[in-house]
């Protein structure tokens, strides 16, 4: 007979090899979400410069010229931590490191559970709200 205790390793066994599992993509598409976070250089005259990363994936260094957007696609995590953040740089020394990426019901809901669509401008970062219909400020510059 199977303790308690053991049932519960077992589940966690199960969920790991779940996890590690090479799937194909019909396979998982309803259970794990595939999200595209976009992210937009609509400064007045400036090149963005942008490196997004995440624990385990590093998406390099990006120069956006003016009215470009770099965008990527993932889907997010068995335990629901995907996080995925950009540091970004323009002008003068602008910028910072923000959370681009999060599983939240917040943000899942304003991207429309599909698409983040994230503009820097002048003044701040805004993040489209799909919900609401309009951009929303989001972030100020950090420096």
């Amino acid at each position: 007979m199977m303790r308690p205790l053991s049932n519960q390793l077992a589940l966690l066994l199960v969920l790991a090899l779940i996890a590690s599992e090479p799937w194909p993509c019909h396979a998982v598409k309803g259970i794990f979400p595939k999200y595209h976070v976009h992210i937009v250089n609509n400064l007045t005259n400036n090149i963005l410069n942008l490196h997004c990363k995440s624990k385990d994936d590093d998406l390099g260094p990006h120069a956006l010229p003016v009215n470009t957007e770099f965008h990527f696609s993932f889907r997010v995590n068995l335990f629901g931590t995907t996080l995925f953040w950009c540091n970004f740089n323009w002008g003068n020394g602008r910028g910072g490191g923000y959370k681009v990426f999060w599983y939240g019901k917040g943000l899942a809901r304003k991207c429309n559970y599909k698409n983040c669509i994230w503009s820097a401008r002048d003044d701040a970062i805004y993040l489209m709200n799909f919900f609401a219909n309009k951009y929303e400020k989001y972030y100020d510059w950090q420096y």
